[in-house]
């Protein structure tokens, strides 16, 4: 039971104004959670800790409930800071606090030495020990012995990240796809993401739904699970700048899939073990065949558009799902890369419903496929349409089950945050010319559903692994490995829906959740498999 929200001119509501306009950009408001009237969410500035103050309605006459989240801290820290902001929020009863106790925090992270942008993920303890100058000595005692080892010698100059990104941009022979950029986050450390992921424009002038990252930031690139450019250790093996003599092309030639590595390795010493391992080679005759087709299967399924019906062999295992992710090997051995760890396995989702939606999306893929009818098979079917709100990563049948006791848990707090106005969908829009999609008109509120929505689950200990930044959107058409073989090209030409970049498609209540597998079996209605799913009021 949602508790009644105090009035414009409340003191409470006066404060928390005044306190998302002392945080631009760094304060989540939300109001009327349950049995608190507001919950307020901050991030201090370059500090790798998020404070959330829970109000209930006789607030400031009694404490909100504190909740403090780091992944810089200790377990045990995390709770002493937490006692802090407890101990003074009852000091300071009857008035204003939240601002006190967001410096108060502020102070105390700085006691422990964790100064306003330093990156502290994976040194924290190095910072809360006190042991910041030891390190520092050993680092310049290491650095010297080396100077001193490689004497005079001047070492080659290096070919730097930005070199590499060209490279990869503007050479032809190279696949966007096949390659990863590990980067430092200031909070969170090395991260890595597909090359494709990131925009590489200046980073000034993109807007604030892309990804980029400052070139500086970048730590090493790889080719799948190969490293070939690392800036710690000077290793170039893109140009062969430092002296190794190996270059991209090299790399390409003789890399091998980590489950083929294991089987060429394995001693082969008895009747079973060859047996096994001719298992995964491939049959001669198909070697020159299309056999990875078998990638983007989603088969049996009939696609109904507009008047024509087409029953083509779809492509892409869960092609149009999680924030339209690269397809996955689905023979369970061939390019086993593609199943790595770092690769989404579930998503969440609204599911579109709305008639009017389905029939404009409807009428521009009739026009589509009139134009150009080998994109039948990346056309997404008008009962599988939606919009991701994030990807997860679900391993085992247990962590689906969490996942699935989550969401039952937290659906009340859902329904009382979930906006009330619906989203509009208008225009058109496209990702690196691959992904044509619906766009969703800027909602605030659903913005902020979204994000409370991933708080709310990663707390809870469900794995978020979303490889892009949040950008609303309901995908129309993706174009596939085997259809993009047969045009010669991943590209759509702009032209095929440049008439349709004002369309009205219609309006969307946020009206449901669903938890979708992004496996390739469809529900009998034409949805994705839900382990689970919560509809609202």
């Amino acid at each position: 039971m949602a508790s009644a929200s105090p009035s414009a001119d409340s003191p409470q509501t006066v404060e928390v104004a005044e306190v998302k306009a002392a945080f631009p950009g760094r304060c989540r408001v939300i109001k009327d959670i349950g049995m608190f009237s507001h919950v307020v969410t901050i991030q201090p500035k370059d500090m790798d800790v998020t404070l959330k103050f829970q109000l209930t309605e006789p607030y400031p006459s009694s404490p909100p409930e504190v909740a403090v989240r780091s992944e810089s801290l200790t377990e045990e820290k995390t709770e002493e800071l937490k006692a802090a902001l407890k101990t003074q929020a009852q000091s300071l009863l009857g008035r204003r606090m939240l601002q006190a106790l967001v410096s108060t925090a502020e102070g105390w992270l700085r006691d422990q030495g964790l100064r306003p942008g330093k990156t502290v993920n994976a040194r924290a303890e190095v910072y809360l020990t006190g042991e910041k100058k030891k390190v520092k000595k050993q680092k310049k005692r290491k650095k010297k012995e080396e100077e001193e080892e490689e004497g005079e010698t001047k070492k080659p100059s290096m070919k730097t990240a930005v070199d590499v990104i060209k490279r990869i941009m503007w050479d032809d022979k190279l696949d966007k796809d096949d390659f990863l950029v590990g980067y430092l986050d200031r909070f969170k450390g090395i991260q890595e993401k597909y090359f494709s992921a990131f925009s590489w424009e200046d980073i000034a002038s993109v807007d604030y739904d892309v990804l980029a990252v400052p070139k500086h930031r970048i730590q090493y690139f790889k080719y799948r699970e190969q490293t070939i450019w690392d800036k710690a250790s000077r290793m170039d093996n893109v140009f062969g700048s430092t002296g190794s003599g190996v270059t991209v092309y090299d790399v390409i030639s003789n890399y091998q899939e980590p489950l083929q590595q294991a089987v060429n390795g394995a001693a082969i010493s008895s009747p079973q073990n060859v047996a096994d391992a001719a298992a995964y080679e491939p049959a001669e005759e198909d070697s020159d065949s299309d056999s990875d087709d078998s990638d983007d299967d989603d088969d049996g399924i009939t696609v109904t558009i507009g008047t024509s019906v087409n029953t083509p062999v779809f492509s892409g295992q869960g092609m149009d799902d999680a924030d339209d992710e690269d397809e996955e090997a689905a023979d369970g051995t061939h390019n086993r890369y593609w199943q790595d760890k770092m690769r989404p396995n579930h998503f969440l989702a609204l599911r579109i419903t709305d008639s009017e939606i389905r029939q404009s999306v409807e009428q521009i893929q009739d026009h589509l496929l009139d134009n150009e009818p080998l994109y039948g098979p990346c056309c997404i079917p008008p009962k599988a349409l939606h919009i991701t709100l994030c990807t997860l990563g679900l391993d085992t049948p247990e962590q689906v089950a969490h996942a699935r006791d989550v969401l039952q848990r937290i659906q009340p707090e859902l329904e009382s945050s979930r906006p009330k106005e619906p989203l509009w969908l208008e225009g058109v829009g496209n990702f690196y010319s691959r992904v044509v999609y619906a766009k969703v008109k800027p909602h605030q509120g659903f913005t902020d559903f979204v994000d409370h929505v991933k708080l709310l689950v990663k707390e809870a200990g469900v794995e978020i692994r979303d490889n892009h930044d949040f950008v609303p959107h309901m995908t129309l058409m993706k174009v596939t490995r085997p259809v993009a073989r047969q045009k010669g090209s991943k590209s759509v030409d702009p032209w095929l829906y440049d008439g349709f970049t004002d369309m009205d498609f219609g309006q969307q209540r946020v009206d449901s959740l669903h938890l979708c597998s992004m496996g390739d079996e469809r529900r009998e209605d034409g949805f994705y498999i839900c382990p689970a799913e919560i509809h609202f009021q």
